[in-house]
């Protein structure tokens, strides 16, 4: 059965690069043989979330149902991907919104340098696994077409090995998942 992979988008601003970067990213997520799902801020109803799913002492009545639709959807992928820009040297305000409301889950990192630094620890806290590899994209409007192909060779590979080490983790973490669960 294929790895189910989530790709976040991170930012909800016009004119943002993160919707061609994560088509670029499905794309190479299903020809090394996986099932991508776009996750896009931009696409969500929601607000900023005053109480995380988690913390709430009825979700199913208390959360509202796109929050319980994403939260299921995280809960049954087997890896992620995070496409990032990069605000004020920091992660954008929608991507720490959204994993900020759902539960903790594994993830690989995905974006601009300073971000990634960021992303690192704040997905470690979310109880994520990160993988070793990061892509960095500069001037993503002349290396990624809007239709997501990449005309840069070496993003392209460096794209194609995070999808690789990605769904590695992915399978690496379900496989032991099976014999020994998760601690609680």
């Amino acid at each position: 059965m294929p790895s189910k992979i989530l790709i976040f988008l991170g930012s909800v601003r016009p004119g943002r690069l993160v919707e061609r970067v994560g088509i670029a990213v499905k794309n190479i997520v299903i020809a090394q043989g996986m099932e991508p799902e776009i996750i896009d801020p931009a696409e969500l109803p929601f607000e900023v979330v005053k109480v995380p799913l988690f913390f709430m002492k009825d979700p199913e009545k208390e959360a509202p149902e796109w929050l319980l639709e994403t939260n299921k959807k995280i809960q049954d992928a087997d890896g992620f991907i995070v496409v990032s820009a990069e605000y004020n040297c920091s992660i954008p305000p929608a991507l720490s919104n959204i994993n900020n409301s759902n539960s903790p889950f594994d993830i690989g990192t995905y974006g601009g340098i300073r971000a990634t630094v960021i992303l690192r620890p704040f997905l470690s806290e979310l109880g994520t696994v990160t993988v070793p590899t990061f892509v960095s994209i500069v001037n993503a409007t002349e290396n990624i077409k809007e239709d997501g192909t990449c005309v840069n060779e070496r993003i392209s590979n460096n794209l194609t090995k995070l999808v690789k080490e990605v769904g590695w983790y992915a399978t690496a973490i379900g496989n032991h998942k099976v014999g020994v669960p998760p601690p609680q």
